[in-house]
């Protein structure tokens, strides 16, 4: 019996009554749920010791725990103490990750039971007070099971974004709006309701309760659901009323013992309502009880009795039904697809030669691919069953595709899977052509049910169960019977296993990526088929790819032309048609085409109608089309001048010629501008459109179009397709080929849909190859285009475009095209393409971005598709790399590839060679630069010698930029041609190469290696092991001689398992200034070995020593050293064990120039600090990986380095002591590094403490991560003027930006902020808002892109700097969003730097650049300029421009000079251009003619050296066109006579050289100014710098006398710098006569300290002078 639930008289109080009741259901509702999660928390955070208490794994004070009582004790920490328990640890720290805002509620748990019972873990994010004796989630209350599910990330993974959206706090978020319900109803003050909001608390735990995706089939929330809506309609029993009244009243009593605050209101009224209710209970249980016992007992056994015959009839009536419901089902299916699938046509000419698929099928050749790194790679694993098509380690993989090209066999493949199918179901064995490969029918009886559909016919269609209702049901039941077989066939879906085949994704257009099944349809497993041009666009994800296949064609073609044969010959000529037939094939290289099933019948057909083929898709296509058209019209004629060549012998094409004009435009229409969903399938509509109507029944009758009848409620129409897409993309192409303006038109404007749009006409392009190749040469060049937009050089688009010009290319070829400049920049050699792809290489080197040759020297290299008249002798493929100025990437894998440095006759043990002569560039400054703009090279398995190997690496040392170059089992000769040779075959060794002629070497055995590095001139030199392990030198002669032929080397590291003596003696005697030597052992052997060697090395100034334990004689041999600075480490990441710190100390203070020291502690012990006390360093370095036991000395040590002003302390944990010592220092810099661990937690008042007390403190730069957020807080109020924040690995909330927002806005004496943000994540800007900056410096990641929502909260953080004027920016070039937040802002200096750049977003990055109506000078920094870098920044008001390479000392590369110039003549307001340049031109120096600048500044940073003007003449021409210029600034390599313009008043040149002759004619030439200039001439005295050839300086002193002499020259300064000795410790400065140079100092900007540094580091001489030339004529 329902009960009455008003059961108090007032409507508002009763509904207030419900609302108690609902909260308590909706919370049993969640239990179950919620108890099923808690595990898979558990598991996530790991399992802990079970040993640990929670007071254990706290530290003491923790803020928020710990509760101080009289006499300073912690209540919290009275019974346990702090102690470490790494895993405990991790699983509390993985606890803290999971909580939504940090911080657990630890006072609740108990750690000692995390490994039992997952409810203890769950009782962290409980609110903390209360809820510590609550022993499971049943006892909790609905405000503690919601607060868990709203408290633990984990619940995000098992609710619907929907139910997170806005994500919490956010009060709109629904989530929050349920625990605000628990909250109103407990809260009440009076107990009261209204009926709108009773239907809102109703509705919002429905809501939940009904989530969908988990609790929508959760059995308790589904129960908890029908109660509610009982509850809300009154039909609630007496008895689970009762229940439920006393169930929200113990909720009552638990919620007071907990603490928490309800009304006196709720409690009473809540008792009021139980004592009514229970008197109504039990009146009623009297009454009823004494009149129905009789009656119970004679009705109980009748009435059971009578159900259970109703439920067994009606359970048997229901499974007889389904049974044959399925049988039915299993029956249609099967006669269906032996009505569509059974029979397929042999021949495509003729449309009556029918035969059974089993009688003419060979299996496809399916190849497996491999995922990697955003892109799939095909292996070389072949598939020959079914299992190995739906099982990957015997795991079902619920989405498998399935790509291959058009004609090779997708839909064949289906159709026989699902013949197989219907073959098994009824145990019967297949008798075809296909006995051994897949002929496993038992792995298709795991699936029940196959579905088959054509995704071309489901259009707009997008669920996949919709599709089988109206491809398969409606098909195989009348109109009457197909509701019922939908729940039937929804039934099985949901409980069998089924195998859905959807057939051509890339023929359909839906509302998504992919068709999709519902989530209770997941027994089933989906087999896609695609073009691969559709997974490579990129909008099918990777991880809905479970498994992906490549279908390469036939496996036997030839078995399956004679097949075909026999059904077209006579049985008696078969034999001699074949063999006459596979030498056809092989004189005309068709072999390729026969991979194809459609190509092949259409080839075999061909054949046997007497027409031989060339290997022309082309000329396939239209004899199709000639076969098509013959079936509507046999009248015939031939065409006098055909259109194209193939045309020449059709007879049924030209009396068709119009209709087959009207097909080719509609079939272009409506591939390139109708819709996607209207592209494959159209209507009645288009036919009009293009007067197809007209001709329907000749397009129909002909075969060429394809019509079905669609229903719909309202009338039934038909839908027209044609016969094939192939055929479609075939008739496009004709009819481009008709248009050729339709490239420029529709088809460029097709292009920009997306970025991926090039990839899905490649069947279009390929025809068009062979139909006109002017208008494919176009074509291709757009396509290039848009696949040169894709930065990333392992993108599956680049490949894919590599196969379809190559496809292009041989199309070409075919149709007797010989000549064809097709455009790729993506190459990709094997042995099946080497020799045609090499034709388009050859047309592509200057432009080539990427080239990869990978050979198999045990395969032959295929000429495959090469016409006859066009063959060629492939002995050897010839790669000249001189041209290729734009290669970024060069791969070469294969012992059949041969490196050398001249073109001559190659060999059958090498047929490709890679020619790349690299000249000595001392030697031949006038030849253009090699690989000008190389990045990786790899070398596999290659030949060639050691001398062009390291003329290679000469190359790259040269090129000042970021290099990669890797060896793999290379085999190497260590003389050049015509020498006796000695071979070496190489480890795996990798070689970076840094700007400034750096190297750093990982390897795994050093042969070879030496031979390589002999007498190149690198700066520094690195040798390491791979990971943290060191190297070793196995071939000690080569590595002494070696060593010592580094005449260049300055800085020297060394990391390897054991120092030999043969390295101690290698290394005697370096010229170098810095030693970094690092080993497993320092025993006295090595001390020693160390003392001789660094004794020996008289330069040495900056010296690092690793190792794990220290000894005596380590800190001995450091004893009295001349170094300014010193590191010492550990051998791996564990930090160096000091033993001997007396020893330590007394070396240390005899280093009495030592101004760093920089030091990696393990282990702190007694006496470890006390060593660098009073030490007189200004810059001191600390990392510690240990805590630190001896605070006191600690303390004391840092005081006592009275010049210390620069400080970086670093640490894994937290330290206590380390901030103590920092209190009162007199540092102007600190930096805080390192993990520090705990630091959100702990320590941040006493860090304050100590930061405030740095009164001289300058600048603070900090790196926090996720466990040290806790640093950020330490700085509030600091009155320093930079701060650097690096934000690493940060999970960003509300209250963190908040925290972060609050400490930077207190910082008043800010005045530069820096930020690294390495995450592509959510970033804090809100807390930029509102700064005093007047600098800002952004330093986003290489991955890092700045999304929508991003972007606008950057935008409205910037716009509020009301004080900046400074904003650089380091950025990923595809950071739409970052262009967004730029916009506007009233900065007056831009700084943009990105490493790469392609000119993505251009128009983007111009409009944001256009509104910064204050920007006054705009600073670019990057490798490379591109036009969008010019079209972005032409026309805007800028005073000054800045630009210089991405590295640090180099150049920007400068290759667009002609977009530059316009660029440059646009800025009208322009007066200073600063150019660092990486290569000079001859467009460079043009760019610049007529320029109306006051002020340039021109500096060569290759090799640090000035530029090197090969281009004098058009330079000087340049120069003296600038009629408005007054500063000109350059540093050259050599002087150069310059004419200048008349306005010049200020010219500064600093030359790297200077012969006194050139002095003289400089003197000579004063006689050229006519009005007043100051010259401030520097040059150093050498006729080389590389190698040093010094002139002595008094050959230059005559030179002043003559100047002197002069009268409209005043000698203002002529000093000479001098190096004393070859120590170089001390530099000599001293004035030739009077120096009047006050005003000088203005002149010395960084072009000048640039070149100071320069030339100083050759230990040159140089001289300065600085005259005055006045207007006075000379006499």
């Amino acid at each position: 019996m329902a009960a009455d639930t008003n059961i108090f008289t007032d409507k508002q109080t009763n509904n207030w009554f419900k609302a108690c009741i609902a909260l308590n259901l909706t919370k049993d509702g969640l239990t179950d749920f919620v108890v099923t999660e808690l595990l898979n928390v558990q598991t996530k955070v790991g399992r802990s010791c079970g040993q640990c208490f929670i007071q254990n794994l706290i530290l003491c004070p923790t803020h928020y725990v710990c509760k101080k009582r009289k006499g300073n004790n912690c209540s919290f920490h009275n019974s346990q103490k702090p102690k470490s328990c790494q895993t405990c640890d991790k699983v509390k720290q993985d606890i803290t990750l999971l909580h939504r805002f940090i911080r657990p509620s630890w006072e609740n748990t108990k750690a000692e039971l995390w490994a039992t019972n997952p409810w203890e873990i769950g009782k962290c994010y409980l609110p903390p007070d209360g809820y510590s004796s609550v022993s499971s989630v049943q006892e909790s209350d609905f405000n503690g099971v919601v607060s868990v599910v709203l408290n633990c990330k984990h619940f995000e993974t098992c609710l619907s974004v929907a139910c997170l959206s806005p994500p919490p706090p956010d009060k709109k978020c629904p989530l929050e709006k349920v625990r605000q319900i628990g909250r109103d109803v407990r809260h009440t003050a009076d107990c009261k309701v209204t009926d709108a909001d009773l239907q809102y608390f109703f509705l919002t735990l429905t809501t939940l309760l009904a989530d969908p995706v988990r609790l929508l089939h959760d059995t308790s929330a589904t129960e908890a659901r029908r109660k509610l809506s009982d509850l809300q309609n009154d039909r609630l029993s007496l008895d689970d009323l009762g229940k439920l009244l006393k169930e929200a009243n113990q909720t009552l009593t638990q919620g007071k013992e907990a603490g928490e605050r309800f009304s006196k209101e709720a409690e009473r009224t809540l008792r009021e309502g139980l004592n009514t209710l229970e008197v109504t209970i039990q009146a009623g249980k009297d009454r009823i009880e004494n009149q129905t016992q009789a009656g119970e007992k004679r009705i109980e056994i009748k009435t059971q009795e009578s159900i259970n015959l109703i439920n067994r009839t009606v359970i048997e009536k229901d499974q007889d039904e389904y049974e044959r419901g399925v049988a039915e089902l299993i029956e249609g299916m099967k006669k269906l697809y032996n009505d569509k699938l059974y029979y397929v046509t042999v021949s495509p000419f003729d449309d009556s030669s029918s035969e059974k698929l089993r009688d003419v099928y060979m299996p496809p050749k399916i190849l497996e691919m491999c995922k990697e790194i955003k892109t799939f790679k095909k292996t070389e694993k072949q598939v020959n069953t079914y299992k190995g098509v739906f099982l990957t380690d015997n795991t079902v993989n619920p989405r498998i595709f399935i790509q291959g090209e058009a004609g090779s066999g997708k839909t064949t493949f289906l159709a026989k899977l699902a013949l197989d199918w219907c073959e098994g179901v009824h145990g019967s064995s297949a008798s075809d052509n296909s006995k051994i490969i897949f002929a496993d029918f038992d792995a298709l009886q795991r699936y029940e049910y196959v579905f088959h559909i054509t995704l071309r016919n489901s259009v707009n269609q997008c669920d996949v169960y919709t599709m089988i209702k109206e491809q398969i049901i409606d098909r195989i039941y009348s109109d009457k019977d197909r509701e019922k077989a939908y729940e039937l066939v929804s039934e099985i879906m949901k409980h069998q296993r089924c195998l859905v085949l959807l057939d051509g994704l890339d023929e359909w257009t839906g509302p998504g990526d992919l068709p999709t099944l519902v989530v209770v349809h997941n027994k089933c497993v989906m087999l896609i088929t695609t073009r691969p041009w559709k997974l490579a666009e990129g909008k099918v994800k990777h991880s809905d790819i479970h498994a992906l296949l490549q279908l390469e064609g036939i496996n036997k073609p030839f078995e399956l032309s004679k097949i075909i044969l026999s059904r077209l010959v006579d049985k008696e000529e078969l034999e001699i048609k074949y063999t006459a037939f596979t030498l056809y094939v092989k004189k005309q290289k068709l072999e390729e085409l026969l991979s194809s099933p459609m190509m092949l019948s259409a080839i075999v057909c061909a054949y046997a109608d007497g027409i031989e083929l060339k290997g022309s898709k082309c000329e396939i296509y239209i004899l199709l089309v000639e076969s098509l058209f013959k079936k509507a019209n046999s009248y015939t004629r031939t065409f006098q001048q055909p259109p194209f060549p193939f045309f020449k012998r059709t007879e049924y094409i030209q009396p068709n010629l119009e209709p087959l004009n009207r097909l080719a435009e509609m079939a272009f229409h409506l591939l390139f501008v109708n819709d996607k969903e209207n592209s494959i399938m159209f209507r009645m509509t288009e036919l009009e459109k293009f007067k197809i109507d007209e001709i329907k029944d000749f397009a129909l009758k002909s075969g060429i179009l394809s019509a079905q009848r669609t229903a719909s409620a309202l009338r039934s129409s038909s839908s027209f397709m044609f016969i094939h897409l192939s055929m479609q993309e075939f008739l496009a192409a004709y009819h481009i080929a008709r248009n050729t303006n339709l490239i420029d038109g529709i088809i460029s404007i097709y292009l920009n849909r997306n970025l991926k749009a090039y990839l899905d006409i490649a069947q279009v392009f390929i025809f068009l190859c062979g139909l006109d190749v002017s208008c494919a040469e176009k074509l291709s060049s757009m396509m290039h285009e848009r696949d040169a937009l894709d930065t990333f050089h392992l993108s599956a688009c680049h490949k894919m475009l590599n196969e379809i010009i190559l496809a292009g290319l041989r199309e070409a070829n075919a149709n007797g095209y010989s000549d064809i400049a097709l455009k790729l920049s993506h190459f990709y050699f094997d042995n099946n393409n080497i020799i045609d792809l090499h034709k388009i290489w050859e047309n592509n080197a200057a432009n080539a971005i990427v080239l990869n040759v990978n050979i198999d020297d045990r395969k032959p290299l295929e000429n495959q598709r090469i016409s006859p008249g066009n063959d060629e002798c492939a002995s050897q493929i010839t790669f000249d790399l001189h041209s290729c100025l734009e290669l970024a990437r060069l791969k070469l894998r294969g012992r059949c590839i041969l490196g050398k440095d001249s073109a001559s006759v190659g060999t059958l043990e090498f047929p490709v060679c890679i020619i790349l002569n690299i000249a000595d560039p001392t030697q031949c400054t006038e030849l253009p630069p090699v690989l000008s703009s190389i990045k990786q090279i790899v070398l596999i398995s290659v030949t060639c010698s050691c001398t062009w190997l390291r003329s290679l690496l000469s190359m790259m040392l040269t090129r000042n930029c970021y290099i990669d170059c890797r060896l793999n089992d290379c085999h190497l000769t260590a003389c050049g041609e015509g020498e006796v040779n000695t071979s070496y075959t190489t480890g795996h060794i990798d070689l970076i190469v840094y700007p400034n002629k750096s190297i750093s070497i990982s390897l795994t055995n050093d042969t070879g290696l030496w031979e390589i590095l002999h007498g190149l001139s690198i700066k520094s030199l690195r040798m390491h092991g791979f990971g943290a392990s060191g190297g070793r030198v196995n071939h000690e002669k080569s590595f002494s001689q070696t060593i010592a032929s580094l005449s260049k080397l300055e800085e020297l590291s060394i990391k390897m398992d054991e120092l030999t003596p043969c390295v101690w003696e290698a290394l005697r005697g370096l010229n170098i200034k810095s030693l970094t030597l690092s080993s497993k052992e320092w025993g006295e052997l090595h001390a020693e070995s160390l003392t001789q060697l660094l004794s020996s090395l008289k330069r040495l100034e900056t010296l690092g020593i690793g190792v794990t334990e220290d000894s005596p004689g380590l800190w001995k041999a450091l004893h009295g050293l001349n170094i300014k600075s010193l590191r010492l480490f550990g051998f791996k990441e564990g930090g160096l064990r000091i033993n001997h710190s007396q020893s330590l100390s007394q070396s240390l203070s005899s280093l009495m120039r030592l101004q760093i020291l920089d030091i990696h502690v393990a282990k702190d012990i007694t006496g470890l600090w006390e060593a660098f006390y009073g030490l007189n360093i200004k810059k001191l370095r600390v990392f510690c990986k240990c805590r630190v036991k001896y605070k006191e000395s600690l303390s004391h040590l840092l005081p006592s380095l009275t010049r210390l002003e620069t400080l970086s302390i670093g640490a894994n944990k937290a330290c206590l002591a380390l901030w103590e010592a920092l209190k009162g220092l007199s540092v102007k810099s600190l930096t805080i590094k390192g993990m520090n661990k705990g630091f959100e937690l702990n320590h941040t008042e006493l860090l304050s403490q100590a930061l405030s007390s740095l009164t001289l403190l300058e600048t603070l730069d900090m790196d926090v991560r996720e466990n040290s957020t806790g640093l950020w807080e330490a700085i509030h109020t600091l009155n320093i003027k930079t701060l650097s924040l690096s934000l690493c690995r940060i999970l960003w909330t509300d209250l963190r930006t908040e925290s972060l927002s609050k400490s930077l806005s207190s910082l008043t004496c800010l005045e530069t902020l820096n930020i690294i943000v390495l995450e592509d994540s959510c970033c804090p800007w809100k807390a930029l808002h509102g700064l005093n900056i007047k600098s800002l410096s952004l330093r986003l990641s290489q991955i890092y892109t700045c999304k929508d929502l991003q972007a606008e909260s950057l935008y409205q953080s910037l716009a509020s700097l009301t004080q900046l004027e400074t904003l650089s920016i380091t950025l990923n070039p595809d950071s739409r969003g970052l262009w967004r937040g730029l916009h506007c802002l009233n900065i007056k200096r831009l700084s943009l730097k990105s490493k790469e750049w392609g000119g993505l977003h251009k128009e983007l990055m111009s409009l944001s650049l256009s509104s910064l109506t204050q920007l006054d000078t705009l600073c670019i920094e990057m490798e490379c300029d591109n036009p969008g870098l010019w079209e972005a920044v032409h026309g805007l008001n800028i005073k000054s421009l800045s630009l210089s390479g991405f590295w640090k000392r180099t150049g920007i590369d400068v290759k667009h000079t002609l977009s530059m110039a316009k660029t440059l003549s646009s800025l009208i307001h322009l007066e200073t251009l600063s150019i660092d340049v990486e290569h000079e031109s001859l467009g460079l120096w043009e760019a610049l003619h007529g320029q109306n600048i006051k002020s340039l500044s021109l500096s060569g940073v290759r090799k640090s050296s000035g530029i090197d003007v090969k281009h004098a003449e058009t330079f000087s021409q340049s120069l003296s066109s600038l009629t408005q210029l007054k500063t000109l600034t350059l540093h050259v390599h050599t002087y150069i006579a310059l004419q200048v313009p008349q306005s010049l008043k200020y010219l500064n040149i600093y030359s790297d050289t200077m012969l006194p002759s050139k002095v003289r004619e400089l003197v000579d030439s004063l006689a050229i100014y006519t009005h007043s200039i100051g010259i401030k001439l520097e040059f150093g005295c050498a006729s080389s710098i590389d190698p040093p050839e010094r002139i002595p300086v008094q050959e230059y002193i005559p030179f002043q006398q003559e100047l002197a002499a002069r009268k409209n020259v005043a000698i203002k300064r002529f000093r000479i710098y001098e190096l004393p000795d070859s120590a170089g410790y001390a530099m000599s400065v001293r004035d030739i006569d009077d120096v009047d140079d006050a005003d000088s100092d203005i002149l010395e900007d960084d072009v000048y300290k640039r070149f100071a540094k320069y030339i100083d580091g050759y230990k040159i001489n140089r001289i300065s002078i600085l005259v005055e030339i006045s207007r006075v004529s000379i006499s």
